[in-house]
């Protein structure tokens, strides 16, 4: 037991540092990029994974872990709606992912490189202090917010938006949970987490149903 606590000492700041920050870079243009719904319900999971590893930042561990079992939920509930859907491309297409990009894909593309400056810029230059949460968590955050906020704007089906809005979210809850870290607050979080993941899940579906 104490050889696994201090294994749990040693790992949890190495991967809920830096390394969580680069996995939202990474991951969360992923789901703004890519109509694959295999792909997005993927990096879905990573990105909910590396999150959760950034809130033992600001929350105590215990409480970090109610956190990671709301997003297993979440990340059910968006899984099932998928399956349901089917597991192709969001929009119906048959893009091809490879050498030869879209039109769409490209302007993604340049689209989340431009967010992801922005953000960072933000952060760096101190345009956007937050001192009770360390840097790269405040990089995290906000990170997750521009990016939802970019795939907000962008997305036209509603399992896309919705994502969107969970992406977002994500990040707001970082910030606001090092302001509030109670149970209670994280309990109302992770409600709304789950009412969203629901009615995308049924929206979705909705959709499907009257545009077939």
């Amino acid at each position: 037991m104490t050889s696994t606590s201090h294994i749990m000492e040693v790992l949890l700041p190495l991967w809920s540092g830096y390394a969580a920050v680069v996995a939202v870079f990474v991951m969360a243009p992923i789901l703004v990029v890519i109509d694959d719904r295999r792909l997005v319900v993927g990096a879905l999971a990573v990105l909910y994974l590396f999150v959760s590893l950034l809130f033992t930042n600001v929350l105590a561990t215990q409480i970090a872990g109610i956190k990671l079992i709301v997003y297993i939920i979440v990340w059910t509930i968006i899984f099932i709606c998928a399956q349901q859907k089917g597991w192709g491309y969001t929009d119906g297409s048959n893009e091809v992912y490879g050498l030869v990009l879209s039109a769409k894909v490209r302007f993604r593309v340049f689209a989340v490189f431009i967010v992801g400056i922005v953000g960072w810029q933000l952060v760096e230059t101190g345009m956007l202090p937050f001192p009770v949460v360390s840097q790269f968590v405040t990089l995290g955050a906000t990170q997750l917010v521009f990016q939802g906020l970019l795939l907000l704007a962008i997305a036209r089906q509603p399992l896309k938006i919705g994502l969107g809005i969970l992406v977002m979210y994500s990040g707001f809850g970082l910030l606001y949970s090092a302001v509030e870290p109670s149970l209670m607050v994280v309990g109302m979080l992770g409600l709304v987490d789950i009412a969203v993941a629901l009615a995308i899940c049924y929206l979705e579906l909705v959709w499907k149903t009257n545009t077939q």
